[in-house]
């Protein structure tokens, strides 16, 4: 049976291949189709993402089967839902069209894009559809194929042929397996093996991620030396999805948040709808999508072009405690260490402001600078997800799970984070964001309070008052760790001179 099976994946493979001898005409369209390499001049790296986590899984057979996100329209609606390609598929092929499947043998190691065949009337309303043929020329996949030229035969034919083996999928419930295969399958391994894969990346994906940074930068500066014509939040909002679309990022990474006065204590304010008259600072959270690879940048800066007295004393604050940061970045390092030197800066920042006031060892158990002024992890993982995989909260109370938010550790509780945690360690060629903040939030400070109202001693709330109109400062930027530092992938200008003399260049 498994020479039998060999033999019919070679036969398959060579008419793939003689058949493109018969498609001449497609090759130019399947070059505009289905090439994803957004400017980098090579393919997609399916097969050596496919390799690296047959190699996680730590199996020498086996078959990986997943299925991208599939077309659909809008409840009971005639118009397309959007469309966002599932990013564990994607990471296995570089294919961003809906309705498509993959296949990899490991012991074979041959990876196989099988999608629908299309409709030849479709062309009238959405031009040219992806073929087998131009899969194979824009791809690094072995094989490709129709669903309806075998996908269900080939999968039933590989358990047949394979008793000992398994059927690893994601989820028991996608892709839609035969019920007679439910036995062959594995769903508890592929997720966190593509999750660990996806940790570490490849040249190709830092410069798609490059490149995503270096829009969103330019988007960034733009509204920047441009403040002085917007009158609301709508206006920036406007001004950094019509800047990235002109650079070619058709698509954010995540919803803009484009917030001003106390607004900016809010962390993921997202309304955009109110005025800038009034107000102090005005603090972007924005980033770009390249080749369906994000970024993630935040600057905050003054709406009239200089700083107030107490905003730039929090912005200074802020400041200081990135570039803390940036002096232990490098592998080997506990991103939870790096966290809680940022927090230190923050609590002596506070201190020397005479906001807080005390014992500072008192301070740090009253837990107030992660409550209320510092209440969100240092950084995440950057890659396919804004937010990626394993390291969406490196500061968490126990292991991360994107999708869920996870409670940001006080000072103290550091002692309760594992020691054993190995994704808490930086590795070269992570991409990671470096995001410290302080804010100024009354709800979340009159709630802690009420929650622990002998707090009140270390606050000096006169000195407190002076800095609610700040609302808040966060800068952010996206830096890859190296083999002896980092580099910092972000452009955008954060120097308290450097943003005064840029916000200020059309007055």
């Amino acid at each position: 049976m498994r020479n039998t099976n060999v033999l019919s994946t070679l036969l398959a493979f060579l008419l793939c291949c003689l058949s493109l001898v018969k498609a001449e005409s497609h090759f130019d369209i399947g070059r505009k189709l289905s090439q994803r390499d957004e400017g980098t001049g090579n393919k997609y790296p399916a097969k050596s993402h496919a390799r690296r986590v047959a190699k996680q899984l730590n199996l020498t057979e086996g078959l990986i089967y997943l299925n991208g996100e599939q077309f659909r329209n809008n409840e009971d609606s005639d118009m397309p839902a959007f469309f966002r390609q599932k990013r564990y598929f994607y990471y296995l092929t570089g294919y961003d069209y809906p309705d498509a499947h993959v296949t990899y043998d490991i012991k074979a190691d041959i990876l196989t894009i099988w999608i629908l065949k299309p409709d030849p009337k479709e062309v009238l309303w959405s031009g040219p559809s992806p073929t087998p043929q131009s899969i194979l020329l824009a791809h690094d996949v072995d094989m490709a194929n129709y669903t309806s030229d075998g996908l269900n035969t080939t999968i039933i034919a590989y358990a047949s042929a394979n008793p000992s083996a398994k059927i690893h999928i994601l989820h028991n419930y996608f892709p839609p397996i035969p019920s007679e295969l439910r036995s062959f399958c594995d769903n508890t391994k592929l997720q966190y093996a593509i999750d660990v894969c996806r940790v570490v990346k490849d040249d190709y994906e830092i410069e798609l991620i490059r490149r995503a940074t270096e829009i969103s930068s330019q988007a960034h500066t733009k509204i920047m030396s441009q403040i002085d014509l917007m009158t609301s939040e709508r206006d920036i909002e406007a001004m950094f999805i019509s800047e990235c679309i002109r650079r070619g990022a058709k698509k954010l990474a995540y919803d803009t948040i484009a917030c001003s006065g106390k607004n900016n204590a809010i962390l993921h304010y997202v309304k955009n709808d109110q005025e800038l008259e009034g107000k102090q600072l005005v603090l972007i959270d924005a980033a770009a999508e390249y080749g369906l690879y994000a970024s993630d940048i935040t600057r905050t800066f003054p709406i009239n072009g200089r700083f107030t007295k107490e905003a730039a004393e929090i912005y200074s604050l802020v400041y200081e405690m990135q570039q803390t940061v940036f002096k232990m970045v490098k592998p080997g390092v506990k991103w939870r260490d790096c966290h809680l030197a940022a927090a230190d800066v923050a609590l002596d920042g506070l201190m020397k402001l005479g906001v807080l006031t005390g014992n500072k060892t008192e301070i740090v158990k009253s837990q107030i600078i992660g409550k209320v002024f510092f209440p969100h992890g240092l950084g995440h993982g950057v890659g396919l997800e804004v937010h990626d995989t394993l390291y969406s909260e490196l500061i968490s109370a126990g292991p991360s799970s994107r999708g869920k938010r996870t409670p940001v550790l006080a000072l103290r509780d550091f002692d309760a984070y594992t020691e054993k945690e190995i994704h808490n360690l930086l590795k070269p060629n992570m991409v990671i964001t470096a995001e410290p903040g302080i804010y100024f939030n009354q709800p979340l400070y009159e709630d802690y309070l009420n929650t622990f109202p002998n707090s009140t001693k270390y606050i000096n709330e006169k000195v407190l008052a002076k800095y609610w109109d700040v609302g808040g400062v966060r800068i952010e930027d996206c830096i890859r760790v190296t083999e002896n530092g980092f580099e910092n992938l972000t452009t955008a200008p954060k120097k308290i001179v450097d943003i005064e003399r840029i916000a200020r260049s059309r007055r």
